[in-house]
């Protein structure tokens, strides 16, 4: 019976209920600005909410969301993020994302930097990112 109980308890780790995939920051320089993406998987039956980060090569970080107002684009600072449940939610540039303000080191290509995100349900989750340059989507030319 113990036997049984400890495999329910080892498949039932906290890990699973959110899986962090395709973490990601933009290289940037000293002291600048960059920006943190990722796919958030919510695995369980209930919505989890993202509601702080912590970086330790960075000032602050920050969840935001892009919006549109009029013709004019913008970036405000949001408290959190609801992930649904038996969802996936993409921080992806354009949309809603992690700002990481004031590295205090340079990120260049490849480079991995550690990454606290702190989840209402699922508890504290470290995830390693890898710097890459930005992937902008292609303009579409219209003749």
């Amino acid at each position: 019976m113990n036997l049984l109980l400890a495999l329910l308890i080892f498949f039932s780790s906290p890990d699973d209920k959110i899986k962090i995939k395709e973490p990601w920051m933009r290289i940037s320089a000293k002291g600048q600005t960059t920006a943190l993406f990722m796919k958030i998987e919510n695995t369980t039956d209930i919505p989890d909410t993202l509601y702080k980060v912590e970086c330790d090569f960075v000032n602050r970080a920050e969840i935001h969301e892009t919006y549109q107002k009029d013709d004019m684009m913008g970036m405000r600072q949001i408290p959190f993020i609801v992930i649904p449940p038996k969802s996936t939610f993409e921080l992806k540039p354009r949309a809603h994302h992690i700002m990481l303000i004031k590295l205090k080191r340079e990120i260049k290509k490849d480079d991995e930097g550690e990454i606290t995100l702190f989840f209402k349900n699922a508890g504290k989750l470290t995830v390693k990112a890898k710097a890459q340059e930005m992937k902008m989507p292609k303009m579409e030319h219209k003749h």
